[in-house]
Order: structure tokens, then sequence, then C-alpha cells
């Protein structure tokens, strides 16, 4: 029953349905007036006459309520014809009316007291439904016939065309009262002169100018990136926003309305400014950066929003039609995310639709609209709900393959018209859309590779065999429907290495760290772990976060409930016994500073006390023991001095592997003269205090500290002569941290170590370096001389730069020893452009190295190419195994104020200039004496 409201008068009852007063609105000037619509409104002016009830169906925004608002202006303003003018215009609607009841069932209850009320209505009355479609749903079909019968007034109505329709089909009595005005959307030319006169009227009425190019503007934007919705309205709004936002006065220009459909739509304004360059090598490179390991992809990707910023797209079509194929994990739903994203403002704008589901018979009737549906959705189909409120997007179909043939003939009229056409009779625009097909078919090609990593070359039967098993999922007519065919291969271990640091990336931005204020240290070897370890063919990158979840987040997860640090901490990740482990370090887990001291020289590094004998004879036997050192060093310049000669004999030069042989063994003495003659010299210093000392305190002084330095150097010549170790070396100076660039302190500490070489007298040149992103990831130093492993072990292992207090830089030194004689010519050494490049080298030639062991890639830059050949070999050899355990920190820089500091020795420098300049003999002391106490405890557990 309906509800009561009092004795239903009939004023009462028109004023519960009205929703708007037409006539009194115009009255006050809150109707906007509708351009270019005289053939419409003297159509519908002249069925009105006949006594017919015209009904404006028509796709929203092409201005059907526009067109009656500008009847009640006309009728108000008396432009109308006679039996029009001066009458009441009463909006009414049926989805209002049905929203105030209490029960939707008292609809029509509530519509033939309506029906009763206008039979009373004064014949000037217009009566307007603006949603007459509504009344499909409530069977109200017979009461808009008796309305039409007894209104003594005319009657106006507006709704959806597939829905009005079905209304007439259903209830033919309509047809003699009722008739179907089809309101078109403008033409391009129509819009503009439609936009000229909105313009004027708007320079009247709020004084805001739009200059032409203005408004030419704001209409292509809204053609080409709104085609789901229609004009004029679309156009309309855009400018609607500058005029609410202008001051009076005000002149809106081309790039106010680009900046404001920017902001609106989150679309770059380098995509759409013709005035703003879009530099295309650095939107490749930035997509590159991004989608790791798939070239051809990018290239697409890039093409496409080329062709959109010239205005070369075809506007008939989507703005890019595709069929990605590849195996599963390796980024062809990542590609439609990132589209989204730059085009559209936000992932959000991605469409994705699972293929699979729509495999069944029937199923091209769930996605575009079963004419039978009993819902308005099921009519309407999903992919029509799904593309409602996304003015534009990417849709993504993932497996495409699997989805009906009927539904691959329905898509190909999409591709074709860019359009389609649903069970509701609604024309669905996908002209602003990016239409995306995935397929994994012919995927079953690449695997076999070792690992589930890319390791075949490719070729042209390959591409004949994924097309033909395309060809064996898709008609042919289908594929070439397609802008391109993009292939995408499995994911090579550098692009896994990258994914991988990625997601760890990702990981140090979770609440539970950021939270706590924790730092989150990885070490270089997590990530040859994880590529190893992470990486499925079968599901490819999706495989490496269930990784990263179950052997980095679950053990970090443990490290922070079970020692629950305070906020500053930092939590190192390593690799210890092939699994990965994390170990948490408070903000003051570092030893306390210590003074400096001057540890006592020696031959057995201990301090001793010697008085004027005691003086005499440790220099007499320092002398004795030195004597066969004296006599090598002799021998070795006298043979410098022949290969000097040699070198000057006519014809030397002519034979190069004579010429090399000789100027590597000519350079190798010349380094260890230099060494040993600075050593000679602080030995012979002593022979003078061979003789009786007198009792002056300064010359007994003076003979202490020079006893002492030649003890040290007696001490050094030995360990150089009895090395075991390599007469050359490569020392590799590397970023560990890769979430952190640290370009900046690896410099710094090739400086360190350079100067280091320069005061030990070792032969030294940076020769290679690597960089990855845009840092500087490693240096390599090429090292020559006898006492590398000497005065290199102590260097080895980890640098730690205290940059600022978030976190510290991590820098891992290791010394490889280099190969004798010279191998093979590496064989991915190219040639290169030359240039200035980074460390001060001139940069030549280029050499690459894969390590499938640890899951990456290492590629350097230097000046010569038979070293970079060199240098590969033999870090192949070294670094071709599991990947290392976590290094011992070697030595800390800045930290809590001082210098440097060994944290293994408890040595520290306070300042930090003398370690720039390789002043480490402090450092080497403690080393050495630290080695000395190692090598007595295990003789004493050796004696036991």
């Amino acid at each position: 029953m309906p509800r009561k409201h009092g004795n239903n008068n009939p004023s009462k009852v028109i004023d519960r349905w009205l929703e708007r007063d037409l006539t009194a609105d115009a009255q006050g000037g809150s109707l906007a007036p509708a351009f270019e619509v005289d053939s419409v409104i003297d159509q519908i002016v002249e069925l009105l006459i006949a006594g017919r009830c015209p009904i404006l169906t028509g796709e929203s925004g092409v201005g059907k309520t526009a067109i009656v608002h500008e009847l009640a202006r006309r009728s108000l303003a008396g432009r109308l014809s006679a039996p029009l003018n001066g009458k009441r215009f009463l909006q009414f609607s049926l989805r209002r009316r049905a929203a105030g009841l209490r029960k939707m069932e008292e609809l029509p209850a509530e519509m033939q007291a309506l029906v009763e009320a206008l039979a009373q209505a004064p014949e000037d009355t217009v009566c307007f439904f603006s949603d007459m479609h509504v009344a499909y749903r409530f069977d109200l079909e017979p009461l808009f016939v008796a309305l039409a019968l007894r209104f003594p007034g005319m009657l106006i109505a507006e709704g959806d065309a597939a829905t009005i329709q079905a209304m007439f089909e259903n209830t033919p009595e309509l047809d003699p009262y009722y008739f179907v005005v089809r309101v078109e959307e403008p033409s391009l030319e129509r819009v503009g002169r439609i936009m000229r006169a909105w313009s004027r009227e708007q320079a009247a009425a709020r004084e805001v100018e739009f200059a032409p190019e203005a408004l030419e503007q704001a209409m292509q934007l809204a053609h080409r990136f709104q085609a789901r919705s229609r004009q004029p309205r679309k156009t309309l709004d855009l400018l609607g926003q500058l005029t609410a936002l202008a001051r009076p006065g005000m002149r809106i220009t081309q790039a106010a309305v680009i900046e404001r459909f920017c902001a609106t739509h989150k679309t770059p304004r380098a995509l759409i400014d013709p005035d703003m360059p879009l530099d295309m090598a650095e939107l490749e490179k930035g997509f590159r950066r991004q989608v790791l390991g798939q070239p051809e992809a990018v290239r697409c990707m890039v093409s496409m929003i080329s062709r959109i910023k010239a205005g070369l797209s075809d506007a008939r079509r989507p703005f890019g039609v595709f069929l990605f194929a590849g195996p599963t994990g390796v980024g062809k739903t990542h590609v439609g995310q990132l589209l989204a994203e730059y085009l559209f403002g936000s992932r959000d704008h991605m469409v994705r639709l699972n293929m699979a589901d729509y495999s069944a018979e029937g199923a091209d009737r769930v996605l575009f609209g079963n004419p039978e549906g009993y819902y308005p959705a099921q009519v309407r189909g999903v992919l029509t709900q799904r593309l409602m409120g996304q003015p534009f997007a990417v849709v993504l179909l993932d497996e495409f393959e699997k989805a009906h043939a009927r539904v691959h003939d329905r898509f190909l009229q999409l591709i074709d018209e860019g359009s389609f056409i649903n069970a509701a009779g609604e024309s669905i625009s996908c002209r602003s859309t990016i239409i995306i097909a995935t397929t994994n078919a012919g995927a079953e090609v690449y695997r076999g590779s070792a690992f589930g990593f890319n390791t075949l070359p490719e070729s042209q039967s390959r591409e004949q065999e994924l097309h033909r098993r395309l060809e064996h999922h898709f008609r042919l007519e289908f594929l070439n429907r397609f802008d391109q065919i993009v292939h995408f291969r499995p994911l090579d271990r550098e692009a896994i290495r990258m994914i991988a640091l990625r997601e760890l990336d990702r990981l140090e931005a979770r609440s539970g760290l950021r939270q706590r204020e924790l730092r989150l240290e990885i070490d270089d070897a997590v990530l040859d772990w994880l590529t190893v370890n992470g990486y499925d063919p079968d599901y490819g990158a999706r495989f490496l976060r269930g990784t990263i979840e179950r052997n980095v987040t679950t053990v970090l997860a443990d490290a922070i409930v079970n020692a629950r640090p305070g906020r500053g901490s930092r939590v190192e990740l390593t690799v210890r016994g092939n699994r990965i482990a994390a170990r948490v370090h408070s903000p003051d887990d570092v030893p306390s500073t210590k003074e400096v001291v001057t540890l006592p020289m020696g031959t057995a590094g201990k301090a001793r006390v010697l008085d004027r004998e005691g003086l005499m004879e440790e220099a007499g036997r320092l002398l004795e023991a030195a004597a066969e050192k004296f006599a090598r060093l002799e021998q070795n310049k006298a043979e410098r001095s022949r290969l000097l000669e040699h070198m000057n004999e006519p014809g030397f030069w002519d034979s190069s592997a004579a010429r090399a042989e000789i100027l590597d063994r000519f350079r190798k003495l010349d380094v260890a003269i230099q060494v040993e003659d600075r050593l000679a010299d602080l030995l012979r210093r002593v022979e003078k205090f061979t003789e009786p000392l007198d009792g002056d305190r300064t010359d007994l002084n003076h003979a202490a500290r020079a006893v002492e330095a030649a003890a040290w150097a007696l001490r050094e010549w030995d360990e150089r002569l009895s090395e075991e170790g390599a007469a050359a070396a490569w020392v590799i100076i590397s970023n560990v941290d890769p979430l952190r660039p640290a370009g900046q302190c690896i410099q710094d500490l090739a400086g360190i170590e350079m100067a280091w070489c320069r005061r030990v007298g070792l032969d030294a040149a940076v020769i290679a370096y690597e960089i990855v992103g845009e840092s500087l990831s490693r240096a390599v130093l090429s090292v020559e001389g006898p006492g590398i492993d000497t005065y290199f072990s102590m260097e080895s292992g980890l640098h730690r730069f205290d940059q600022h207090p978030e976190s510290d830089a991590r820098i891992r030194l290791e010394v490889v020893p280099r190969s004798e004689p010279s191998p093979p010519p590496w064989p991915d050494v190219v040639t290169i452009r030359p240039r200035d490049g980074l460390l001060g080298l001139r940069v030549n030639a280029r050499a690459r190295m894969e390590l499938p062991s640890r899951g990456t890639a290492v590629q350097m830059l230097g000046e010569a190419g038979d070293v970079l050949s060199h240098l590969m070999h033999d870090l192949h050899a070294a670094w071709n195994q599991a990947p290392a355990e976590h290094p011992d920190t070697a030595r800390v820089y800045g930290k809590s104020g001082r210098g440097a500091y060994d944290p293994r020795t408890d040595v520290a420098v306070r300042r930090l200039k003398d370690v720039a300049k390789g002043r480490l003999d402090v450092f080497l002391e403690g080393w050495r004496q630290r080695r000395s106490r190692a090598n007595a405890e295990l003789q004493t557990g050796s004696g036991r």
C-alpha cells in the first residue's frame, strides 16, 4: 500500500514528484543555454503541436537534457511557436521518487497518483520525465499511456535508447502517443561551433575569455583521450573547470587547457603538449630500467607513445593493439601496468580480464552482454561494466588463447572498429584504450635452458617456430589485426638479479622496518644466492617473490622478533652455509674509540729494552742478516743494467715476442729494486752504530730509533722475499650493498689503495671499472711487485664509510692473483668509441662475463682490450663458484668522529687525511701482530 499523504491533493502530489521547476530556473538564470540545437528543437516543437510526446534518446553527454532546458528558456523568452510560448516546464524523475519511498514496490501506486494529479493540471504545463526508461523495470508503461491520454498539457521524456525500444516492443500502446527522437553526437566541426558560441556566452556572463586555440585544444584532447564520453559534454566539462577556477577578466590559453587536462587525468604533459619536447631516448632508458630483459617490449611501448605524441595514431582504433607472447612471469602484465601508470596516471587504470574464465560456450554473451539477461548488468556484459568509469585504460586480456572462438570473433570486431555494441544496444568506445592480449602459446620453444635461464642464441628458425605455434592457436586474420606481436624472452641472470634487487628494495620500505627505523644492509652474496635459487622457468619471476618471502622475509622477521632491536638499529643480511642469515646490530654496536698508539718495532714484533752494548750487538746482527740481501740487490741491479743495454741495441723493438718478455722482466726488477733500495738504506744507517757509543743520551736515542727502523726494514725485506703469493694481482673494489649507490666511496677507497701502493713500493694502476644503473659499482686496480699478500691481506674484506646517519656505504676489497702467462683472448671483449671515462681512464674497450653459478653478469670498461681480456679470465676462474661467505669488516671510516678504525685489531687513526694519503703503516703493524698471535696460539694448540 502506498503511504498516506493527507488527502492526495494534486498540488501536493506534484510537489512530491517535482525535481526542478525549469521555468523558474530559467527566470533565475540558472539554466545554461544550448547551442547548435535548432533542428532538434524544431522537430520537438512540431511533435508537441501535433499532440505527440517526444522521447529523446541518445548516448550520455550528447545534450538531450540541455535541449529540453533550452526549450524552457526559449518558451519563457517567447522564441518558440505560439502554442509553446509561455508554458510552465516541470521536470520529474522516476529514480528520484523511487529513492524517497520505503519500498520500491510503492512506485506504481505513486505513479498512479501522479497521473491523477496531472490530469487536473493546467493546460499550459509541460512535463519532462528525465529518466523514462526506469518505467520499464516497474512495468509503468500502461500508466504512461494513461498519462498521455488524460494529461491536458504536453509531455516530453528522455531515456536510454535500448530500454525505450524494449518498452515500445512490449507495450505497442505507446506507439500512438510517443515518438522517439534520436539525438546524435555532433561532429567535430559542429562541436567547434558550439564551443565558440559557448565561449562568447561565458565572456558576456562571467568576463572570462577563451583563446581560439584553447577551444581547439580542449576539443581535440577530449576527442582523442576520452573516446568513451560524448561530445559536447566532455569538452564542456573541461572548459567548465577552467571557467570555475578563472578570475573575472582572465584569458584562458592553450597552455591552461593542457595543464588542467593533465592535472585531472594524470597524463604526462610532455605527451600531449605540442610545445613541450618528449625525450624519447630518455623515455626508453626509463622503461628499460623498469622492464628488465625485454628490449623488444620497451621499443614497442616507446614507438606507440611516439605516435600518440605526434598525433599520428589512428583515431578510429585503440591507441595500440598488441599480442604479448612468451613464458609466464617474464613481465607481460608488468608492461601493461607501466603503460597505465605512465599514460593514465595510475596502475588502477589497467582493466585485467582472465580469458580462461571465458572458454565455455556462451562466454561471448557473458563478456559482451546477453540480450536475454534478467539483470541490466547481464544485458550490458562484463566488459562494459569493467570499462565504465574508465575514460581511458589499458585492457589486459590475460591468456587470450584460452578464450572461446566466439570471444575471439567479438574482439576482432572491437579491434577493427574501435568499439563494440553490447546486448543493451550501447556502443562502447575503446578508442582511448590500449588493448594487450597475452599468451603463453609457443613458450615451450624457450624451455631447456640451464637453470631456466635463456642461454640459447637468437635465430630466425626460433622466430619462425614461435609464429607457427601462434598460428596454431589463432587464425591468421586475427594475428594480422595486431599492431605488433611482441615476443617476451625468458629472463637472463642479469634481469633476475635486478628483479631481486627491486624486490629487496620494496622489502626495506615495509612498515615493520620503517616504524622501528631499522636500516637493512644486504650483502651482494644475498643477490647471488637469490639469483641462483629464486628462479623457476615454469613460474618466472613470481617464484622469486615467493623465495624472498620464505628465505629473506621470514629470516628477517625472526631476527627482529628475537632480538627486539631498538630504533636506528641495522639488520645485516648475509649468506652463511648456503642459507640467508640475518644479524641485528644496535646503533652503538661499534667498539669505543681507542687512543692512537705507536706499536713497537722489532724482528719479533715485541718491545725490548737494550743498553749500549745491546744496541751495538743488535746493529751488527741486523747487518749480518742483511748481507745476503745486499748481495742479491746488487745482482738485480747488474741484471737491470744488462737488460737496459739490450733494450738500446738496434733491432730490439722489431721482435714483439722477445721484446715483451724482456720488458716484463725489466719492469719487475725495477719495481723490486726501488723498494729494496729504500729498505737497504734503512739498514745501512746502523753501520755507524756498530762502534762503541758515548754516553750522550741524544746519541743513544738516535741509535735506538735507527736500530728499530732497521729491524722493521729487515722484517719487511724478509716477508717480501719469502712470500709465496703472486707477484701481480687484481685488486677488486666493489659496492656490496645493492640498495645504496656508493660510487664516490669506491673512488675514495681506490685512491687510498693507490696511495698505499706508492708508499710500499708497489706498481699500481686503475685499469677497469663497472657501471650499474648510473652509478659506479666496481673498480679494478692492477698491482705488481713483491709483498702483495703482505700489504693487501689486511685490506681484504669490507670497508664501511659513514656517509650519513641513515646508512653506511659498504665496499668489498678482494685480491685476485694475476695468472701467468697471459691467457688466450676472452671471447666477449669489444672495441668501442674512445671516450673519457671515470677514475681518469680513457675508455676504449668493453668486456662482459657471465657467472652462472652466481646468477649474474659483469661488464667492465677499460683502456686496453688485452688487459680486460686477462682480467676476465682471472675473475671467471676466481668467481665462477658458489656465492662467497660474508667477509669480515676490515676498516670503518668516519665513524663516531674517528678517521679510520680496524675492528679486527682495535687500531684507529684520528686523521682521515693520513689514511687518504696511504699512511696505513700503523694498521699493517697491528695486522702483523694479530697474525703473529694467531700463529702462536695455533702452535701452542698443536703442541698440547
